[in-house]
Parts: C-alpha cells; sequence; structure tokens
C-alpha cells in the first residue's frame, strides 16, 4: 500500500533527549508536520536547515531523502529518484563514520535502522522486492540495537512492529518469512501509548493496519482523527475515501474521492496515475448508485487520458474496467454516445 510510507517517516520524531538544540528541534517538527500536510518543498528546506546546521550529522540528510520518497509517493513518480539516493547514500555513509569512531549513541543506530528501511522500502516498491527485503533487515538490526542501548526510547518499537506486521501480510510467500502479525500491532500499540512523539504516526499506522485486517468502521474512525489534525492531507483523505468504497457508503466515497481528484488535477505532478485509480473508484461507485451518466463520464475520462508508456502499462487493468463498465453504462441509459 503506496500510503505506508508515512508509518516509516512520521515516527522519526524526537524522543527521549533530543542531541539537538531546541531551536533545531522545532526545526525537525516543523518540516514533518509540513510533510504530513504534503507541502514537500517547504518540508526540504526547512531539513536542509538541518543539513547546514549539522553538516557531519547524518540526520539532515536522512530528513531530505525521506521527504523525497514521501512526495514521490504521493505524486506515485520517480521523478526525484537520483536526488534520493545521492542523500540517503550520504545519511548512511556519515553515520558509519561515527560508528566506526566508536560511537554507542542510540540515536545514530536510530537514523541508520530508518535509513536503511527507507531504502529498503523503495527497492521493493520499484520492483527490486528482495534487495529491499535485506535492506529493510539491515535496518531492523540497528532498530534493535537502539533499544539495547536505550530500552525506553518506545518510539523504536514503530519501525519494528510496521515491519513485522506488514512484511507478513505481503511478503508471506517468502519460506524465511514467519506470520509475525500479532506482535507486529503490539508493538505499534506500544509506540502510541508510551512513546514520545509517535502518536499521530501510530494512529496513521494502525489505521492501515485496521483497514488491512477489514474492520474498515474503525479504520474509518481512525483517518478522521488525522485528518482533523492536519486538513486537507491526502495522507488522511485518501484512507477516508478507501474506507467509505469498502464499507459500500457510496455517496460519502464519491464526496471524498472527488475532492481528492480536485487536488490531484491541481498539484504539482500529475502523471495520470492518481488521476486514473480515483476515476476507477468514482466510476464503480457512481454505477453502483445507478447515476449512470456520471459513471460513464469517469469512463470515457480514462479512457481519453494520454499517459506515457510507463503509466500506460500501470494503468491498463483501469482501462479494460472502465471499457466494460463504459458499455455498461451505455445499456443502462439506452442510448449510444459517441466516443
Amino acid at each position: 500500500m503506496k500510503r505506508l510510507i508515512l508509518t516509516l517517516f512520521f515516527c522519526i520524531r524526537l524522543f527521549g533527549q533530543s542531541p539537538f538544540s531546541t531551536e533545531m528541534d522545532s526545526l525537525i517538527h516543523r518540516g514533518i508536520d509540513q510533510t504530513f500536510f504534503c507541502q514537500f518543498d517547504s518540508a526540504l528546506n526547512s531539513f536542509k536547515e538541518l543539513t547546514d546546521a549539522y553538516p557531519d550529522h547524518m540526520v539532515g540528510y536522512f530528513y531530505q531523502a525521506a521527504t523525497l520518497q514521501t512526495k514521490m509517493m504521493d505524486y506515485e513518480t520517480d521523478l526525484w529518484e537520483v536526488e534520493f539516493y545521492r542523500l540517503m547514500n550520504r545519511s548512511l555513509e556519515l553515520g558509519e563514520k561515527q560508528l566506526d569512531l566508536g560511537s554507542d549513541d542510540p540515536w545514530i543506530h536510530f537514523y541508520m535502522g530508518s535509513a536503511y528501511s527507507y531504502r529498503g522500502f523503495y527497492q521493493a516498491k520499484s520492483g527490486s522486492i528482495i534487495k529491499g527485503f535485506f535492506s529493510a533487515k539491515k535496518g531492523l538490526r540497528y532498530l534493535k540495537k537502539v533499544l539495547e542501548l536505550d530500552s525506553t526510547l518506545y518510539d523504536a518499537h514503530m519501525g519494528l512492529g510496521s515491519y513485522e506486521y506488514w512484511s507478513s501480510s505481503y511478503l508471506s510467500w517468502l519460506p524465511w518469512i514467519r506470520d509475525k502479525r500479532k506482535e507486529g500491532i503490539e508493538k505499534v500499540r506500544l509506540s502510541i501509548e508510551q512513546g514520545t512523539f509517535s502518536y499521530w504516526v501510530g494512529l496513521n499506522n494502525f489505521a492501515w493496519i485496521e483497514y488491512d485486517r477489514e474492520n474498515y468502521d474503525k479504520a474509518l474512525s481512525i483517518f478522521q482523527t488525522g485528518l482533523d489534525q492536519y486538513p486537507n492531507s491526502r495522507f488522511f483523505i485518501w484512507g477516508i475515501a478507501d474506507c467509505y468504497f469498502k464499507l459500500e457508503q457510496w455517496e460519502k466515497a464519491v464526496d471524498v474521492y472527488e475532492e481528492l481528484l480536485l487536488q490531484i488535477l491541481n498539484g504539482e505532478v500529475n502523471n495520470g496515475y492518481n488521476e486514473g485509480e480515483i476515476r476507477k473508484k468514482l466510476f464503480l461507485a457512481n454505477f453502483e448508485l445507478k447515476k449512470f451518466e456520471e459513471s460513464y463520464r469517469y469512463c470515457k475520462a480514462i479512457l481519453d487520458r494520454k499517459v506515457d508508456k510507463k503509466i500506460e502499462r500501470r494503468l491498463k487493468e483501469h482501462r479494460q474496467l472502465a471499457e466494460e463498465y463504459r458499455m455498461l453504462c451505455l445499456e443502462k441509459l439506452g442510448r449510444v454516445y459517441r466516443r
């Protein structure tokens, strides 16, 4: 699920005794909130200030890379992939340097674990599933080390629990993956209850877990809580729309998807994929509502949308389904529309 990137990024709040100044702490919080609001360029500027203040520390490079990855996930693009790898590799290089000098700072281990997890997540999404798995696995070793150094850093449980649940759900076909969803859920809950800054990301993560478990009413309530805190955040609007769709609350689903579509159409980048995904849900929901003209309109919009070859492949099933429903709408309407 593409929006799970938030379960990695936003748990990296400040916990325990920060190694930075109060001003830098505030800067990190600001950048994370800006990312929640999908204000990615503003977040990058905030984290660039962090890099400028601590040029030999991995933290600023990590946050910039994490923001770029979140931006790519939100827009369904790889436009900033080269810069993402440059920043993440620089972050890992500086972290390794600190560890080679004998540092036992749990923060360094925390950011190392998060960086490898992020790189693994991106590799897996890009098609290198096995390579991504091993990168993420390496990250887990660092996160476990965090708890060995300081067992009170409960926020580290977020990354560990997220990995256990989602790898069990989506990588169960690998022979060495055991079902640890129950343990993963408990770790996520622990980070929410006792972590210093894990509350909002924990709720976001837990909402997607409940969605995955088909507890859509519960997931919906959690997503709404997040949206109340971060109005107009696409990360919560997607969840709300998908829950309404699964609950077959078609009118509400249409309202939220149309709001989301407007954001996508007016966004910085629109390669057609998110647009196609939303329009698919809209023609299906409108068909269930017997609004056949509206359903037809969304079908035709998908079929008429010009996209590049890569997105064309990803939208192949969307177009096939749109053509099927276009014909069904014409049958229901009892008249022929010109293509």
